[in-house]
């Protein structure tokens, strides 16, 4: 029986049945050879990133390119997509503008210790789970007291590595996604370090690849895509890890209509917190900028993912997303009927047009001395007597603004 393997995951005694390309092209003088030596693997790493060995006649590897899910996950979301009553219902137990300074300090903390953890895997040092629980827990914490305050935070961070940023927020908007569906808090610290960790695979990636600002060939994005096999095989090797956060990593690709990777599974084949990061992860990508692709404003990219609903995302989950982001999720740019611009600062969970906005340029588009914030839900009137309400999301960086600096006012 053959079963695919990385070349970073060979031993002495299996047998090396076929290669990622024709033997011709390699040294190997034999087309299957039990691995005798190190200078064996080491040849084979040099000319392949993965083989394929047979269980049959030698030694099984400790994991597998080729592997699929434990399933099931989380019978409990299930229930909760087909009606059943959310398991624990959260309360804001602070107000976004005062959770704001202790968001802040959450996500200062878990950039510091994700950064670390992802350069010290780079040199070669081994997972630390429990740090990665330390950059979760924070970050948790903040979110569970108020799930407005760490996204509208994230959005103006200054984002200096793309992996490393595009981790936290995958992390944060998986928490304030769990929270909204009710997941018990272990379940919402499991689900966040799943998409906290989906990309790690990606330090076994050349930095050519993963920086290249052009369209990448057949054979890079090919190896890009490796990148989930290799994050997989990181954590095999990591004591302390669980299979919630192992199935996140190996099917945040994976696609509803089987149209992903690296398995080509379909509907819930996928783990159900595989499908939900499946949807985070698209969403933050489209959001955020990157080497190859510009932001796009977040009512766009929420109205993709709507329009992929029953393509490429359960039609359940995308109904329940957008609810937990709003119409213009937190952190995004809108423009009133006023004319002024404005970012919104929390979410109405009633009324989704009505949110808290802080107004940042006046009518005129000239910028506000001191910052306003206005409630939807209390002024519903302009300098004019006529009703005040959002007209459009704007893209990140409308009108020069900055948001980094927000905050700064």
């Amino acid at each position: 029986m053959e079963r695919k393997v990385s070349t970073f995951e060979l031993k002495i005694g299996m047998h090396v049945s076929n290669l990622d390309r024709p033997w011709l092209d390699t040294p190997f003088l034999l087309q299957g050879f039990i691995i005798s030596g190190d200078d064996d693997i080491t040849a084979l790493q040099q000319h392949c990133k993965f083989v394929y060995i047979d269980i049959e006649k030698g030694d099984e590897a400790t994991s597998y390119m080729d592997e699929k899910p434990n399933l099931p996950s989380s019978e409990y979301v299930e229930d909760f997509l087909e009606g059943g009553k959310k398991r624990v219902d959260y309360e804001e137990k602070q107000s976004a503008f005062h959770e704001l300074p202790a968001a802040e300090t959450a996500l200062e903390i878990a950039s510091d210790k994700v950064a670390m953890l992802m350069d010290n895997l780079k040199a070669g040092e081994n997972l630390d789970i429990g740090a990665v629980r330390n950059a979760v827990q924070p970050i948790l914490e903040s979110v569970i007291r108020n799930s407005d305050a760490l996204l509208w935070v994230s959005e103006m961070q200054k984002k200096d590595a793309y992996t490393y940023s595009h981790s936290l927020d995958n992390c944060s908007l998986a928490i304030a996604f769990g929270r909204h569906l009710g997941l018990y808090k272990e379940d919402l610290r499991n689900l966040a370090m799943g998409l906290l960790l989906m990309d790690v695979g990606k330090v076994k990636v050349a930095d050519e690849i993963l920086n290249k600002t052009g369209t990448l060939s057949v054979e890079e994005f090919e190896e890009m895509k490796n990148h989930v096999y290799y994050g997989v095989n990181l954590l095999r090797n990591t004591p302390g890890i669980n299979e919630t956060i192992i199935n996140v990593v190996l099917t945040h690709h994976e696609r509803f209509d089987g149209s992903g990777y690296p398995s080509g599974l379909k509907g819930k084949e996928v783990p159900v917190y595989g499908r939900i990061a499946a949807i985070i992860d698209c969403y933050t990508a489209m959001t955020g900028n990157s080497t190859y692709r510009t932001a796009i404003a977040p009512h766009k990219a929420l109205q993709t993912i709507y329009n992929w609903r029953n393509k490429y995302f359960q039609d359940e989950l995308v109904e329940q997303f957008l609810q937990c982001l709003g119409v213009y999720p937190t952190g995004s740019l809108v423009e009133m009927s006023s004319g002024e611009v404005g970012m919104i600062m929390s979410q109405n969970r009633v009324q989704r047009l009505k949110p808290k906005i802080m107004m940042l340029l006046n009518e005129n588009k000239k910028p506000y001395d001191v910052s306003k914030i206005v409630d939807l839900t209390i002024e519903a009137t302009d300098s004019s007597g006529l009703e005040l309400s959002i007209i459009s999301g704007l893209q990140s960086g409308a009108y020069g603004i900055d948001p980094t600096t927000v905050l700064e006012d």
